[in-house]
Protein backbone atom coordinates (compact mmCIF):
# COMPACT_ATOMS: atom_id res chain seq x y z
CA UNK A 1 0.00 0.00 0.00
CA UNK A 2 1.40 4.00 -1.10
CA UNK A 3 0.16 5.76 2.14
CA UNK A 4 0.55 9.88 2.06
CA UNK A 5 0.63 12.18 4.52
CA UNK A 6 -0.98 15.37 4.90
CA UNK A 7 0.14 17.64 7.63
CA UNK A 8 1.65 20.87 8.80
CA UNK A 9 5.09 22.19 9.88
CA UNK A 10 4.79 22.30 14.17
CA UNK A 11 8.11 21.57 16.18
CA UNK A 12 6.11 20.40 19.72
CA UNK A 13 3.58 17.74 18.83
CA UNK A 14 3.29 16.29 15.53
CA UNK A 15 6.84 15.64 14.31
CA UNK A 16 7.23 12.64 16.83
CA UNK A 17 3.72 11.73 15.59
CA UNK A 18 4.76 11.70 12.17
CA UNK A 19 8.04 9.87 13.16
CA UNK A 20 6.53 7.05 15.02
CA UNK A 21 3.74 6.55 11.84
CA UNK A 22 6.64 6.51 9.28
CA UNK A 23 8.29 3.77 11.70
CA UNK A 24 5.78 1.30 11.83
CA UNK A 25 4.33 1.96 8.25
CA UNK A 26 7.53 1.63 5.80
CA UNK A 27 4.84 1.80 3.22
CA UNK A 28 4.53 5.49 3.79
CA UNK A 29 5.72 7.43 0.34
CA UNK A 30 4.83 11.32 0.76
CA UNK A 31 4.63 13.81 3.61
CA UNK A 32 2.83 16.35 1.94
CA UNK A 33 3.24 19.83 4.43
CA UNK A 34 0.79 22.69 4.84
CA UNK A 35 1.34 26.19 5.74
CA UNK A 36 0.66 26.37 9.68
CA UNK A 37 -2.89 27.63 10.39
CA UNK A 38 -2.72 28.05 6.75
CA UNK A 39 -1.45 31.97 7.38
CA UNK A 40 1.38 33.62 7.65
CA UNK A 41 3.74 33.89 10.33
CA UNK A 42 3.24 37.21 11.88
CA UNK A 43 -0.55 36.31 12.10
CA UNK A 44 0.30 32.97 13.55
CA UNK A 45 2.16 34.44 16.38
CA UNK A 46 -0.75 37.34 16.72
CA UNK A 47 -3.02 34.42 17.45
CA UNK A 48 -0.80 32.77 19.75
CA UNK A 49 0.01 35.38 21.89
CA UNK A 50 -3.85 36.59 22.23
CA UNK A 51 -4.49 33.06 23.46
CA UNK A 52 -1.50 32.47 25.81
CA UNK A 53 -0.72 35.98 27.03
CA UNK A 54 2.66 37.47 27.62
CA UNK A 55 3.73 35.35 29.50
CA UNK A 56 3.20 32.01 28.51
CA UNK A 57 3.71 33.29 25.27
CA UNK A 58 7.46 33.92 25.84
CA UNK A 59 8.07 30.53 27.33
CA UNK A 60 6.69 29.13 24.20
CA UNK A 61 8.71 31.62 21.91
CA UNK A 62 11.82 30.03 23.88
CA UNK A 63 10.57 26.02 23.38
CA UNK A 64 9.92 27.44 19.58
CA UNK A 65 13.59 28.96 19.03
CA UNK A 66 14.80 26.11 21.13
CA UNK A 67 13.17 23.53 18.37
CA UNK A 68 13.91 25.45 16.03
CA UNK A 69 17.95 25.23 16.90
CA UNK A 70 17.39 21.51 17.32
CA UNK A 71 16.04 21.01 13.92
CA UNK A 72 19.35 22.79 12.18
CA UNK A 73 21.62 20.66 14.13
CA UNK A 74 19.47 17.13 13.09
CA UNK A 75 19.96 18.50 9.79
CA UNK A 76 24.01 18.04 9.71
CA UNK A 77 23.04 14.66 12.49
CA UNK A 78 20.60 13.29 14.09
CA UNK A 79 21.12 14.23 17.86
CA UNK A 80 17.55 14.82 19.15
CA UNK A 81 14.23 13.80 18.13
CA UNK A 82 12.61 15.34 15.02
CA UNK A 83 11.34 18.87 15.43
CA UNK A 84 9.87 19.20 12.10
CA UNK A 85 8.10 17.42 9.31
CA UNK A 86 10.82 17.93 6.50
CA UNK A 87 13.32 16.14 9.40
CA UNK A 88 10.92 13.13 9.82
CA UNK A 89 10.59 12.99 5.57
CA UNK A 90 14.41 12.95 5.66
CA UNK A 91 15.13 10.12 8.58
CA UNK A 92 12.68 7.87 6.70
CA UNK A 93 13.80 8.39 3.37
CA UNK A 94 10.11 9.94 2.11
CA UNK A 95 9.41 12.31 -0.21
CA UNK A 96 8.37 15.95 1.11
CA UNK A 97 6.46 18.06 -0.63
CA UNK A 98 5.53 21.56 0.32
CA UNK A 99 2.64 23.24 -1.90
CA UNK A 100 1.18 26.33 -0.86
CA UNK A 101 -2.68 24.86 -1.63
CA UNK A 102 -3.41 21.11 -1.79
CA UNK A 103 -6.83 21.97 -3.62
CA UNK A 104 -4.41 23.53 -6.27
CA UNK A 105 -5.31 21.70 -9.72
CA UNK A 106 -1.20 21.72 -10.28
CA UNK A 107 -0.83 19.92 -7.13
CA UNK A 108 -3.74 17.51 -7.34
CA UNK A 109 -1.76 16.29 -10.90
CA UNK A 110 1.02 15.75 -8.39
CA UNK A 111 -0.94 13.67 -6.70
CA UNK A 112 -2.61 11.65 -8.39
CA UNK A 113 0.31 11.25 -11.20
CA UNK A 114 3.44 11.42 -9.01
CA UNK A 115 2.83 10.65 -5.50
CA UNK A 116 -0.03 8.01 -6.46
CA UNK A 117 -1.70 7.37 -2.49
CA UNK A 118 -3.90 3.93 -1.83
CA UNK A 119 -4.69 6.07 1.14
CA UNK A 120 -4.33 9.49 2.48
CA UNK A 121 -3.99 10.14 6.43
CA UNK A 122 -4.67 13.41 7.45
CA UNK A 123 -2.76 14.28 11.14
CA UNK A 124 -3.45 18.54 11.53
CA UNK A 125 -3.81 19.34 8.28
CA UNK A 126 -4.28 22.73 7.77
CA UNK A 127 -6.13 22.93 4.65
CA UNK A 128 -10.13 21.20 3.74
CA UNK A 129 -9.32 18.66 1.41
CA UNK A 130 -12.26 19.36 -1.46
CA UNK A 131 -13.66 16.33 -3.34
CA UNK A 132 -10.90 16.89 -6.34
CA UNK A 133 -8.37 15.34 -3.76
CA UNK A 134 -10.51 13.02 -1.78
CA UNK A 135 -11.37 11.15 -4.89
CA UNK A 136 -7.99 10.27 -5.62
CA UNK A 137 -6.62 7.21 -3.30
CA UNK A 138 -8.75 4.18 -4.18
CA UNK A 139 -8.81 3.90 -0.05
CA UNK A 140 -10.11 6.72 0.59
CA UNK A 141 -8.79 9.48 3.23
CA UNK A 142 -8.88 9.38 6.80
CA UNK A 143 -8.17 12.10 9.65
CA UNK A 144 -6.75 12.30 12.85
CA UNK A 145 -8.75 14.25 15.53
CA UNK A 146 -8.18 14.84 19.28
CA UNK A 147 -11.28 14.69 19.96
CA UNK A 148 -14.75 12.26 20.97
CA UNK A 149 -16.54 13.01 17.38
CA UNK A 150 -18.88 14.22 16.74
CA UNK A 151 -18.50 16.30 19.75
CA UNK A 152 -15.76 18.76 19.95
CA UNK A 153 -15.45 19.29 16.16
CA UNK A 154 -13.44 22.03 14.77
CA UNK A 155 -10.21 23.90 16.32
CA UNK A 156 -8.08 23.20 19.69
CA UNK A 157 -10.03 20.14 20.82
CA UNK A 158 -7.93 19.17 23.34
CA UNK A 159 -8.54 22.71 25.23
CA UNK A 160 -12.36 22.66 25.19
CA UNK A 161 -12.67 19.08 26.25
CA UNK A 162 -10.28 19.67 29.62
CA UNK A 163 -12.34 23.38 29.78
CA UNK A 164 -14.95 21.82 30.12
CA UNK A 165 -14.33 19.28 32.72
CA UNK A 166 -14.26 15.94 30.86
CA UNK A 167 -13.39 13.41 32.85
CA UNK A 168 -11.24 12.01 30.09
CA UNK A 169 -10.44 12.97 26.48
CA UNK A 170 -10.24 10.80 22.81
CA UNK A 171 -8.77 10.33 19.75
CA UNK A 172 -11.40 9.86 16.78
CA UNK A 173 -10.10 8.21 13.42
CA UNK A 174 -12.93 8.91 11.06
CA UNK A 175 -12.98 8.85 6.86
CA UNK A 176 -12.93 12.25 5.64
CA UNK A 177 -15.91 13.77 3.27
CA UNK A 178 -16.20 17.46 2.18
CA UNK A 179 -17.66 18.44 5.17
CA UNK A 180 -15.26 18.76 7.92
CA UNK A 181 -15.17 16.08 11.24
CA UNK A 182 -18.11 14.65 9.40
CA UNK A 183 -17.26 10.98 7.80
CA UNK A 184 -17.77 7.95 9.16
CA UNK A 185 -16.00 6.75 12.68
CA UNK A 186 -13.64 4.24 12.40
CA UNK A 187 -11.52 4.17 15.18
CA UNK A 188 -12.22 5.66 18.68
CA UNK A 189 -9.89 5.74 21.26
CA UNK A 190 -10.40 7.27 25.11
CA UNK A 191 -7.57 9.39 26.56
CA UNK A 192 -7.20 9.95 30.34
CA UNK A 193 -6.88 13.29 31.72
CA UNK A 194 -5.02 13.65 34.39
CA UNK A 195 -5.29 15.44 37.76
CA UNK A 196 -1.82 17.35 37.30
CA UNK A 197 -2.08 16.96 33.53
CA UNK A 198 -1.50 20.83 31.82
CA UNK A 199 -3.22 21.51 27.97
CA UNK A 200 0.46 20.72 27.23
CA UNK A 201 0.73 17.53 28.24
CA UNK A 202 -3.06 16.37 27.52
CA UNK A 203 -2.31 17.02 23.73
CA UNK A 204 1.29 15.08 23.84
CA UNK A 205 -0.70 12.07 25.24
CA UNK A 206 -3.73 12.50 22.60
CA UNK A 207 -1.02 12.02 19.78
CA UNK A 208 0.80 8.79 21.34
CA UNK A 209 -2.51 7.55 21.15
CA UNK A 210 -3.66 8.62 18.21
CA UNK A 211 -0.76 6.91 16.25
CA UNK A 212 -1.85 3.81 18.14
CA UNK A 213 -5.71 4.38 16.68
CA UNK A 214 -4.03 5.55 13.31
CA UNK A 215 -2.09 1.77 12.77
CA UNK A 216 -4.95 0.26 13.76
CA UNK A 217 -7.16 2.20 11.18
CA UNK A 218 -4.83 1.69 8.42
CA UNK A 219 -4.37 -2.03 9.17
CA UNK A 220 -7.91 -2.69 9.31
CA UNK A 221 -8.86 -0.31 5.87
CA UNK A 222 -5.87 -2.82 4.57
CA UNK A 223 -7.23 -6.13 5.60
CA UNK A 224 -10.57 -4.51 4.06
CA UNK A 225 -12.19 -5.58 8.42
CA UNK A 226 -12.75 -1.86 9.31
CA UNK A 227 -16.22 -1.28 11.02
CA UNK A 228 -17.52 1.89 9.80
CA UNK A 229 -20.41 4.40 12.49
CA UNK A 230 -21.58 7.28 10.97
CA UNK A 231 -21.52 10.19 13.38
CA UNK A 232 -24.83 10.85 14.73
CA UNK A 233 -24.96 14.88 13.79
CA UNK A 234 -27.48 15.70 16.57
CA UNK A 235 -24.78 14.99 18.64
CA UNK A 236 -22.28 17.65 17.31
CA UNK A 237 -20.79 20.59 18.94
CA UNK A 238 -18.24 22.65 16.88
CA UNK A 239 -15.72 25.05 18.79
CA UNK A 240 -13.37 27.68 17.13
CA UNK A 241 -9.74 28.69 18.40
CA UNK A 242 -9.84 29.92 22.11
CA UNK A 243 -9.32 33.55 22.72
CA UNK A 244 -7.67 35.11 26.11
CA UNK A 245 -11.07 34.82 27.85
CA UNK A 246 -10.93 30.82 27.31
CA UNK A 247 -7.30 30.19 28.40
CA UNK A 248 -7.97 32.39 31.72
CA UNK A 249 -10.95 29.85 32.32
CA UNK A 250 -8.74 27.02 32.03
CA UNK A 251 -5.99 29.19 34.55
CA UNK A 252 -8.78 29.52 36.95
CA UNK A 253 -9.92 26.02 36.82
CA UNK A 254 -6.30 24.94 38.04
CA UNK A 255 -5.33 23.96 34.65
CA UNK A 256 -2.12 24.88 32.99
CA UNK A 257 -1.12 25.90 29.51
CA UNK A 258 2.41 24.52 29.48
Amino acid sequence: MRIAVATQEDPFYLPPALDALCEARRDVVAIVILPAFNEGRLDTARRLYEFYGPVDFVRLAARFGGAKVADRVNRLWPLTRPYSAGDVARRHGVSAYHPAKINAPEFVQVLREEIRPDLLVSIAASQILRRQVLDIPRLGCINLHSAPLPRYQGMMPNFWTMVHGEPEAAVTVHEMVDKLDAGDIIVQRPVPIRPRDSLHDLMVRSKVVGVQALLDAIAQIEQGTAQRRPMDPSQATYFSFPKRPDAERLRRSGRALL
